[in-house]
C-alpha cells in the first residue's frame, strides 16, 4: 500500500506540473519570453507593457495603475525541475542591464497572484524596447520540506543571467 500510495502522491504532483505548464506555454505565446534551467529550477521570464492591480487597502481591494513611468512589467516563474508545479514563498531580486552590460533598473519581484499563472514580478521603466539580461536571484527558500527522500530539494540559491527581448507601453487602465 505503502508503494501504491507513494507512486499516485508523485502523478498528481506531475499532474499539478502539467496544468502549470500548460498555462505558462500559453502566456509563452502573448508575451516575449526566456527560460533557463539551473540546479533544481525552471526560471521562466515574460515581458509585457504595464499593467495594474488590485491592492488591499484599509481591509478593500483597490484598482491601482502603475506609476506613469512604469512602461513594462517583468514576470518570473520559477519551477521545480522534476515535477513542474510552482514554487511559492521566494524572494527574487531582479536587476536588468542593457546591451552594454549597464545597470538599467533592480527591483525586488514580489508573488503576484494571477488569475492564471501564479508568478513574481514588477513593473518598472526601461528606456526603449530591445534586449536587455536579467539576472534573476534568490536565495534558497526557507520552507519545510515534507518526504524524506522527493522533498530534498531546493538547498541552494540562485543567481542567474538570462537574455530577453522586452518590450514597453501601457495596459490600457481607464482614466488615470
Amino acid at each position: 500500500m505503502k508503494i501504491e500510495d507513494n507512486e499516485r502522491k508523485i502523478e498528481l504532483a506531475e499532474q499539478q506540473g502539467k496544468a502549470f505548464s500548460e498555462a505558462l506555454d500559453y502566456m509563452k505565446n502573448m508575451d516575449n519570453h526566456a527560460e533557463k534551467t539551473v540546479d533544481d529550477y525552471i526560471i521562466s521570464l515574460a515581458s509585457e507593457e504595464a499593467e495594474g492591480t488590485y491592492q488591499l487597502k484599509n481591509g478593500k481591494l483597490e484598482w491601482h495603475v502603475p506609476k506613469k513611468e512604469f512602461n513594462t512589467h517583468l514576470e518570473i516563474v520559477v519551477r521545480d525541475k522534476k515535477d513542474k508545479r510552482f514554487i511559492p514563498g521566494l524572494n527574487i531580486k531582479a536587476k536588468v542591464f542593457n546591451e552594454k552590460d549597464e545597470l538599467v533598473v533592480e527591483k525586488d519581484c514580489p508573488f503576484l497572484w494571477h488569475p492564471f499563472l501564479y508568478h513574481y514580478g514588477a513593473m518598472f521603466e526601461i528606456p526603449k524596447e530591445g534586449k536587455y539580461t536579467v539576472e534573476v536571484s534568490f536565495p534558497a527558500p526557507e520552507f519545510h520540506r515534507h518526504d524524506e527522500i522527493k522533498g530534498k530539494r531546493y538547498e541552494k540559491g540562485v543567481q542567474v543571467k538570462i537574455p530577453i527581448e522586452m518590450e514597453t507601453g501601457r495596459e490600457p487602465h481607464g482614466p488615470e
